[in-house]
């Protein structure tokens, strides 16, 4: 009997640890403003949850956390010791920064400025809409979810389905498989925007042209672009009209008609896009500079409000734990009254993993990208990935991926994405540097010459880039430069 009552408590421990993490990947993703929302709903949902008063000085509802936070406290005030969450810089100069972590480091009577969220729909709500409108069953949507979650402002997909499978089945606790996460692909990509989740512009062209009304004209742009991609990419159209049987200058009039009046090559614009600075937005974090020391301060604007289990709760839970013998009818109330504070006591442990991970995330980045949280330059930008921040922070990459998604630092300078501080090795330098240089080199061009990507490939080249044509033709796209034809059709 022994032997049966562990093995229920095995499980029972399992199944919580699952819920605990699926929860705590769920509410990472989610921005303040998000947060406040989903926090009432839980709070109206469990019994034994509640918010904490203004009267109440436990951060959380526990009080045995008070003798340390009073500790971290006092570090935070103190001088020459490095104070509880703080992490040194890598930096030659051993004082030139540190950061410090803290959730509430704003009382209630300050006064708060901060830009506002915007009040437009995003993509992802649009989306999201639609799909609560589809019979989906409970896999499926969770899947769903994930892809929509990890679609770029301009409404690409451009993580892989093994890797959103992946984020599906350690976070969220639903073994699935990429063939899985492909199948609900193809139900989004018929959503509106049409071109919504494509993975390259050559999908999001078909997906947009395969919506149209059947059409001899209809048929011929999605033989141009399945077919000859990279020849209508470069508007080679003598070469599509040998390579088609058809008339140059019929294809050029399917090209203006069906193609470049009738799609959209970023279907995500007409939303608000989440990594404009120019946007208004709530920023999570400040980072601010000390002048004189050279300091980087690093907060984060906790607004969410403190949780604590009701009182009335923790005592009948410490009576019935008490209690010795008890009746049918107490043993079901003392199940469900355990059951609602099992489930407040989780839902608070998780928030404060949240403001760690957050903290240590943000903290991470400001470690690895000081010289530009410095002095504000983006050349400055190291080649930066998630794994690099999931590795010192001691979490899966998932997690780092979904802490930095959607959320916002207020610089010096202005507001800026945490998603923007990320980019790959490229001999040495960050992508940011080789879009720099590339904007330069197409700003700098013979408009009536302009330089092809062959061109651009070479004096990148020559500059130390080690990149491939179509490397350079990518980075291009991600600018909205046009073509070299295009752009020389445009100086005419």
């Amino acid at each position: 009997m022994a032997k049966q009552g562990l093995t229920l408590e095995q499980k029972q421990t399992q199944r919580l640890a699952l819920e605990q993490q699926r929860l705590l990947g769920l509410i990472l993703e989610k921005n303040d403003a998000e947060m406040a929302e989903f926090i009432d709903n839980k709070v109206n949902e469990i019994q034994a949850l509640e918010k904490k008063s203004d009267d109440d000085n436990d951060e959380y509802g526990n009080g045995n956390d008070n003798d340390d936070r009073q500790s971290a406290d006092r570090d935070r005030e103190g001088g020459d010791t490095t104070p509880s969450g703080e992490v040194n810089s890598d930096g030659d100069d051993d004082t030139a920064a540190w950061y410090r972590y803290f959730a509430n480091n704003r009382s209630r009577d300050d006064e708060y400025y901060a830009p506002v969220a915007v009040s437009e729909k995003t993509l992802q709500e649009y989306l999201a809409e639609q799909l609560g409108e589809l019979e989906l069953d409970e896999t499926q949507q969770i899947i769903a979810h994930a892809i929509v979650g990890n679609l770029e402002d301009d409404g690409y997909l451009r993580r892989t389905v093994s890797e959103i499978a992946d984020d599906v089945t350690f976070n969220d606790g639903y073994v699935v498989d990429a063939k899985q996460v492909e199948e609900m692909l193809k139900v989004i990509q018929t959503l509106d925007p049409p071109g919504i989740a494509a993975r390259d512009l050559r999908e999001c062209i078909l997906l947009q042209l395969r919506r149209k009304p059947k059409s001899e004209d209809v048929d011929l742009a999605i033989e141009m672009v399945e077919k000859y991609f990279d020849d209508f990419a470069a508007m080679r159209f003598d070469t599509l009209a040998r390579k088609m049987g058809v008339p140059g200058e019929r294809l050029e009039e399917v090209f203006k008609h069906q193609i470049r009046r009738g799609l959209n090559p970023y279907p995500g614009s007409a939303f608000g896009s989440r990594s404009d600075s120019s946007q208004q937005v709530t920023p999570d974090f400040d980072v601010e500079l000390e002048e004189e020391t050279g300091r980087l301060t690093v907060t984060l604007r906790n607004n969410i409000p403190a949780l604590q289990i009701s009182e009335s709760y923790v005592l009948m839970n410490d009576r019935y734990k008490s209690a010795e013998t008890l009746s049918v009818k107490e043993n079901k109330e003392k199940k469900q009254i355990q059951d609602a504070y099992q489930r407040a006591s989780m839902f608070i442990e998780v928030l404060k993993q949240r403001q760690e991970t957050l903290f240590n995330t943000m903290s991470a980045i400001v470690k690895c990208q000081r010289e530009y949280f410095l002095h504000g330059d983006e050349r400055d930008l190291k080649p930066l990935g998630q794994q690099q921040i999931a590795d010192m922070i001691g979490k899966d990459v998932s997690v780092v991926s979904r802490a930095v998604s959607n959320k916002y630092v207020q610089l010096p300078w202005g507001v800026k994405s945490l998603k923007s501080f990320f980019s790959e090795d490229i001999n040495g330098s960050s992508r940011h540097e080789v879009y720099d240089d590339l904007k330069k080199l197409v700003d700098g061009e013979d408009k009536k010459h302009p330089l092809s990507d062959d061109a651009l490939c070479d004096k990148l080249k020559e500059m130390g880039y080690k990149l491939e044509r179509r490397t350079v033709a990518k980075y291009r796209d991600a600018l909205k430069i046009p073509s070299s034809t295009i752009r020389r059709k445009m100086a005419r």
